[in-house]
């Protein structure tokens, strides 16, 4: 019973620091991330949470369109993705790159590096496009 407390313990405060570490995170970081999180889970409240009607997703030269109204996708992110860190111009955040990202669209895969173009509205941050080397 004691080794069960201290694993119930030790699970609550791997929690509490998980949670903190996300209060912790720019806002412009959590929008991104939320966002890529809810493509990619196919979770279309959390993607609409972060993003306007639609998102434009440019794979190479290619432009595809995430319907977050219409809750459909002409582009499929794949996880898992890594290294977010913002863009800015003239000290304004306006995106956050992605240092690696893969996503799946016309039938075939690409991975690459990317970047998450953001709106900033009353410190609030929305995704508008997304792009895949």
């Amino acid at each position: 019973m004691a080794r069960f407390g201290t694993i119930l313990a030790s699970s609550l405060v791997a929690l509490l620091s998980a949670a903190h570490a996300r209060a912790q995170m720019p806002p412009h970081i959590q929008a991104a991330q939320e966002f890529l999180m809810g493509w990619g889970k196919g979770n279309w409240e959390a993607v609409k949470a972060q993003a306007g009607d639609k998102v434009t997703v440019k794979v190479g030269g290619t432009e595809y369109t995430l319907d977050v109204q219409g809750k459909k996708a002409d582009v499929q992110l794949i996880f898992p993705f890594r290294g977010l860190s913002a863009v800015r111009v003239e000290g304004k955040v306006k995106g956050v790159t992605v240092e690696e990202i893969a996503v799946k669209a016309g039938g075939s895969e690409r991975k690459g590096k990317g970047a998450v173009t953001l709106d900033e509205k009353d410190g609030k941050f929305t995704v508008t496009a997304v792009a895949v080397e």
